[in-house]
């Protein structure tokens, strides 16, 4: 599962829509259900950050793939323009091919987009890839109808792409017994936030803004377990799939210990590399987590407030 662009690539936008965030639910989505139908499923990335094209196609191509599916949205000056559609490599083999209709088929059985077709495009993950591999465009995130098909219908979306992947794999999209094979667990990070609201309750969407579609609500005082951050948002586990909370209502808790291959970590004044350096946190200390920004995380050392570099802290 490769979902297209991540990190500062944020791909197509839309107000405060980003397509790497649609493309990172979808994909997670994806992939956890066609683990718990007894698949092997690889990712190019499963948090927000930036993956080269050419390294995303050697991912696949050193895990001995059997198919490769890009998970984007599309996008157009045109806002009228709209509808899901499917390219391949214009050298596909047959195979390829009836990978794509078969997703294609399943996908627009479901009457919710326009049905704009498989097509070719030179793609550097459709080409440089030795498997079967599609890039699949799930509606236009410049069209608003479109963005609230995908947000309405997600699960049934979902669902029918791993129906059609199926199909191309030769497997089943039976529902196993349960525990056969086992359903993984949801996904842990190790750091928590405590819901804290003026109301009853904190919506839970299913993308970074308050445009989104709710998937749910948290009642006031429920602790929620972090798996990343975007523009103040966070992600978490809700049902089986990923959902967003805005982190104004979430006090942050845990802690992380400092992991440098060298001695020292440096706490800088705002959340990024080039902010002037505070002071140093020795590798090993213990360090509180008040809060998240991009790749970094907020934290109280020596009295002082700053930010370390999520990549060297283990929590």
């Amino acid at each position: 599962m490769d979902p297209g662009h991540g990190g500062a690539d944020w791909g197509a936008t839309r107000d405060m829509r980003m397509e790497k965030a649609d493309n990172l639910g979808l994909s997670n989505a994806i992939g956890r259900e066609l683990s718990r139908l007894g698949q092997r499923v690889n990712y190019t990335r499963q948090t927000d950050v930036f993956i080269p094209l050419q390294e995303r196609a050697n991912m696949a191509n050193n895990a001995g793939a059997n198919l490769f599916v890009s998970v984007h949205r599309n996008a157009a000056e045109n806002p009228a323009a709209n509808g899901f559609e499917i390219f391949i490599s214009p050298n596909a083999n047959q195979q390829t091919r009836n990978c794509a209709n078969a997703v294609l088929n399943r996908v627009n059985a479901l009457g919710i987009f326009a049905n704009r077709g498989v097509k070719e495009g030179n793609f550097v993950v459709l080409n440089s890839t030795r498997m079967p591999a599609m890039l699949i465009e799930y509606g236009f995130i410049s069209n608003p109808q479109d963005n609230a098909r995908l947000d309405q219908n997600f699960d049934r979306i979902v669902t029918a792409t791993v129906q059609g992947i199926q199909d191309c794999l030769g497997g089943t999209t039976t529902t196993p017994p349960p525990v056969t094979p086992p359903v993984a667990p949801p996904p842990t990070s190790g750091l928590t936030g405590r819901i804290s609201t003026t109301g009853g309750a904190l919506n839970v969407r299913s993308a970074p803004n308050t445009g989104a579609a709710v998937l749910g609500t948290l009642p006031n005082g429920s602790t929620v377990n972090i798996l990343g951050e975007q523009n103040g948002w966070f992600r978490i586990n809700f049902g089986g799939r990923d959902g967003w909370i805005s982190g104004s209502f979430v006090n942050l808790g845990g802690t992380g210990t400092i992991s440098t291959a060298g001695g020292n970590l440096n706490m800088r004044s705002a959340p990024n590399a080039s902010a002037s350096i505070i002071t140093t946190i020795p590798n090993g200390t213990v360090i509180p987590i008040t809060g998240i920004s991009g790749d970094f995380y907020q934290t109280n050392f020596g009295g002082r407030t700053g930010f370390v570099a999520q990549n060297f802290v283990s929590v």
